[in-house]
């Protein structure tokens, strides 16, 4: 009697197990049902593919090899590339050098360097603190000149502007240097403008400078005297959040900077990118990546790329907090504060946007009914210059990935 109960109580086990796969296979039928119905009405060119994070199994997939301009979710390369090459404890500086050795007088027998280290952040409250600190070392006259050094990037400010044809136009392109100010907006010189809030506010703490506002570089032998830096979550949760443009290109020629050695350019960003994209099994043909902010068109990648590299920073215990509170949050913040508003998806989707004249991307994480994470890439290419149905769009595939449910 005890055998034959085993034998039904294994039997039902199996049964049940195979209900429950069966169940599970037709959830999945009637989501990917869903997701066609939704692809259907879209328009243009669109390439779609859904992965779980931890099983790894694929969900869904709509011409998953198509190549497709990113924009700015070239942005989430950017951030990953950052976090895996410069780590999680890396910081953005700006440092004040000096050539005297003998600072306890009082007195700066020489020059000062105010020399950047591409902090894309770096505004005149920060220069202001920089002179507060000169002033706080009992530093009372400065002999030589204020020299400026942005020398740690090159001098190829505006980017890709006019090198292809039918790119993205100048006047969209943001001025990137080593030594920022407050954005670079209404500067033609953001370097020399740095330099001169350091004189004024040096002048206002009662430090005299004898000499000028000079460019140059920074001397092998000169001394630190103060600094000021920005923690790379800081930059990069809002270069991911507001999607700012002058902080991706920074961070891409930092990355440069750090890969081989400065002045930190697009090229050698673009290398490092290869390196670690190669690293992690993203095959070569799958992608180009000129620059890290998503601007130019002839920035391309397929859908492989984003759920491999995605699947890394899942998998990455030492980054992933870091890069996943980067990520705008749907219906929250960033570029999607005003998005999934009372859907599933809402607080549920943490994901880059990207959005150029007819193009509209969105990449990153959404999270099930099962509270599964689910990872997600959907580009659209070639619609025109009215991105508001395609967005919504996303947003309707969003919520239905929030509403998926295997049990």
């Amino acid at each position: 009697m005890k055998k034959l109960l085993k034998y039904f109580s294994v039997l039902f086990i199996i049964t049940t197990l195979s209900f429950a796969k069966d169940g599970e296979k037709d959830k999945l039928a009637v989501f990917q049902a869903r997701m066609d119905s939704i692809v259907a009405t879209v328009n243009c060119g669109a390439s779609i593919q859904v992965v779980s994070a931890s099983k790894y199994d694929l969900l869904y997939a709509y011409k998953p090899e198509s190549k497709m301009i990113p924009a700015s979710i070239t942005k989430v390369i950017t951030a990953a590339t950052a976090f895996n090459l410069l780590g999680v404890n890396y910081e953005f500086k700006t440092i004040i050098y000096s050539d005297d050795n003998n600072l306890g007088d009082g007195v700066v027998n020489g020059n000062i360097y105010l020399k950047g280290y591409g902090d894309p952040d770096l505004s005149s409250y920060d220069i202001s603190l920089l002179a507060k600190q000169i002033a706080g070392k009992n530093i009372r006259q400065i002999t030589g000149n204020i020299i400026y050094d942005d020398s740690y990037l090159d001098a190829e400010h505006y980017g890709l502007a006019n090198y292809y044809n039918a790119d993205t136009k100048i006047a969209y392109w943001p001025y990137v240097c080593a030594l920022s100010l407050d954005k670079n907006k209404g500067s033609s010189d953001p370097a020399y403008s740095a330099a001169n809030v350091l004189l004024s506010s040096l002048s206002s703490g009662n430090v005299k400078v004898d000499g000028i506002i000079v460019s140059g570089t920074t001397p092998d032998i000169a001394k630190e005297i103060t600094r000021v830096s920005r923690s790379i979550f800081s930059v990069l949760a809002n270069m991911n959040k507001v999607s700012d443009n002058q902080s991706a290109i920074t961070v891409f020629k930092v990355i440069g900077a750090n890969y081989k050695s400065p002045p930190g350019t697009l090229k050698n960003g673009s290398d490092a990118v290869v390196d670690f994209l190669t690293s992690i099994g993203v095959s070569r043909k799958n992608y180009e990546i000129l620059e890290g902010s998503g601007l130019t068109r002839y920035n391309y990648v397929t859908s492989d790329l984003y759920v491999q590299l995605l699947k890394y920073m899942y998998d990455d215990a030492k980054n992933f907090d870091y890069f996943y509170s980067t990520l705008p949050i749907g219906g929250i913040d960033g570029t999607l504060k005003d998005r999934m508003i009372n859907t599933e998806a809402e607080k549920n989707v943490h994901a880059k946007t990207g959005s150029i004249n007819g193009v509209s991307t969105l990449a990153g994480y959404a999270i099930s009914r099962d509270n599964e994470l689910i990872i997600f890439y959907i580009a659209m290419n070639g619609f025109g210059s009215n991105n508001k149905p395609y967005r919504k769009k996303q947003d309707e595939i969003c919520d239905l990935i929030c509403r998926f449910s295997r049990k």
